[in-house]
């Protein structure tokens, strides 16, 4: 995958090399002045608008992500997708106990709803802070979608609202899981 330049991006220092489309110079060196792919000969460095196109950002998202680490009261969640498109950059989720689910939430024990690995799916929440969203899973459909077993490392499917099943060993395990929807499977 192409790396993509932002406006005001350094590229390099100009050297030898002229500012084509889609760049400016200032003392000397040459940055991006549109979102794009760079392009380059001999003599020209250029940029051109990117085709990936972004996933919005808005609260009520609904993203995929993968559980990155735990702690006592929050979790920790690589975003790899909002509202279905595949995020190109690394975007940071946190999902906070209050926000696991609706019921009981003093009870919960997160290592019994998330362990790292877990793909999951979750509501966006608040722009949070430090370049964090916040996330929720307290709806039946948003939670665990897959995981693999702890003693066998082979993937489990949903059984439960609260356990998973190792499709190979038999072994069940702990977790807030996403209701499933058989309709996306056929």
């Amino acid at each position: 995958m192409q790396k993509v330049y932002f406006p005001g991006e350094l590229i390099r220092h100009k050297n030898e090399l002229q500012s084509g489309i889609g760049t400016y110079v200032k003392d000397d060196k040459i940055f991006a002045s549109m979102k794009g792919n760079l392009t380059m000969n001999e003599q020209l460095i250029s940029i051109f608008p990117s085709h990936q196109q972004d996933p919005e950002l808005k609260i009520g998202a609904i993203i995929i992500g993968q559980v990155n680490s735990i702690r006592e009261d929050r979790v920790f969640v690589r975003i790899l997708k909002i509202n279905g498109v595949k995020v190109n950059n690394y975007i940071e989720g946190v999902l906070r106990k209050q926000n696991i689910r609706l019921h009981e939430i003093d009870l919960l024990e997160m290592n019994k709803c998330y362990l790292p690995g877990d793909i999951i799916k979750a509501r966006m929440i608040s722009y949070g802070d430090s370049l964090k969203l916040y996330l929720s899973t307290a709806e039946d459909e948003l939670g665990v979608l897959f995981a693999k077993n702890q003693e066998t490392q082979k993937l489990m499917i949903p059984l439960s609202w609260d356990e998973m099943l190792c499709v190979e060993s038999g072994l069940k395990e702990k977790r807030k899981v996403a209701k499933p929807n058989f309709n996306q499977l056929v």
